[in-house]
């Protein structure tokens, strides 16, 4: 039975954009069953800004706004204006870790009809992929459907931006691109840039190499040193919607596990990605055309503690040969 659609629904997702685009099947679910809704999103407005056009949202609320403090601590005071937003929202589904009850039930004082809390990972020790996970528990409160994949849809004002970008670059529509990205959130799974600008001379007969970098040290300009023949272009520090635009013109795209990768995945390109100390088969992207290397240790997948003081086995036993071979039919 369809359930009754209330005027105003709300998804709560603070996470990275990884975590963000694993529960996307799981969001796209709840958007179907409230189809007459309106969706209101919270969380990190430039991480949201990604799906907000694919799930049809109203509009997007910032989970560090004032007076949200107060719906992380047990029993407390609850501020009036949050609380006539949240109550009138019919439901209201939340991700987080399970430290966030204290979120879900403050919801529920404040007078939200329905909160769905979902813990953003499957509990450890139990091999199921996380975006297969979140569908499945999304089972117990009634709404139910396939994880089928369909790529992320981006608003046309960010397709604009870049096939403007590219004509800027000096690149013409059509030219076969490899998108890099050899950064993480994470040091310990990446890839070394020696093993990303190998594979970049391997291909650079075939296409251009856009690097992605951003805000962090990724690993970039030691990639941009170590090339020898490739013609790179450098996207630096793009806002997140035009960097996921600029993707979705790419024939391919390489990666290690990162927020990144999941993107590129997401949006359906043929995606290559580097797995060493965490396990693809619960963490992996998803799409149509994806290939993750993983080379498995005894010690692999590894906690983040062990990572720290890890010689990254795992990683240096993927060859460039290898991913490039992999890379290869998607630039015939």
């Amino acid at each position: 039975m369809a359930p009754s659609q209330p005027e105003k629904i709300l998804i709560i997702h603070s996470g990275g954009i990884g975590d963000l685009l694993l529960a996307l099947p799981a969001m796209r679910l709840l958007r179907q069953a409230f189809f007459h809704s309106i969706l209101f999103l919270m969380g990190q407005p430039e991480r949201l800004s990604l799906v907000a056009f694919d799930l049809q949202a109203h509009s997007i609320q910032a989970i560090d706004q004032a007076g949200m403090a107060y719906f992380y601590a047990a029993g407390g005071p609850l501020p009036e204006g949050l609380s006539v937003f949240f109550s009138s929202c019919g439901a209201i589904l939340l991700f987080g870790k399970s430290g966030r009850k204290p979120l879900a039930e403050n919801l529920k004082r404040a007078g939200a009809e329905q909160v769905i809390f979902l813990p953003s990972f499957p509990p450890e020790g139990l091999k199921v992929h996380a975006a297969d996970y979140l569908v499945d528990s999304l089972k117990a409160p009634g709404i139910e459907g396939e994880n089928s994949f369909s790529p992320l849809r981006l608003p046309e004002d960010a397709l604009g931006f870049a096939r403007g970008f590219l004509g800027n670059l000096g690149l013409k529509e059509g030219e076969r691109v490899l998108a890099i990205h050899p950064g993480s959130g994470s040091p310990a799974k990446n890839w070394s840039p020696e093993n990303f600008a190998r594979v970049a001379d391997g291909m650079s007969r075939r296409a251009k190499v856009l690097l992605i970098s951003g805000p962090a040290n990724d690993g970039v300009e030691e990639v941009r040193r170590a090339l020898k023949k490739a013609d790179s272009f450098v996207v630096d520090n793009l806002p997140l919607l035009q960097l996921a635009a600029l993707l979705q013109t790419s024939t391919a795209y390489l990666g290690n596990d990162s927020g990144i990768t999941h993107l590129a995945a997401a949006l359906g390109i043929p995606t290559v990605a580097i797995f060493g100390p965490t396990d693809p088969a619960i963490w992996g992207p998803r799409g149509p055309e994806v290939r993750s290397f993983y080379d498995r240790f005894a010690c692999s997948p590894c906690s983040s503690k062990e990572r720290s003081a890890c010689s990254r086995s795992c990683l240096k036993a993927i060859e460039a040969v290898s991913v490039i071979e992999a890379l290869a039919p998607f630039f015939q």
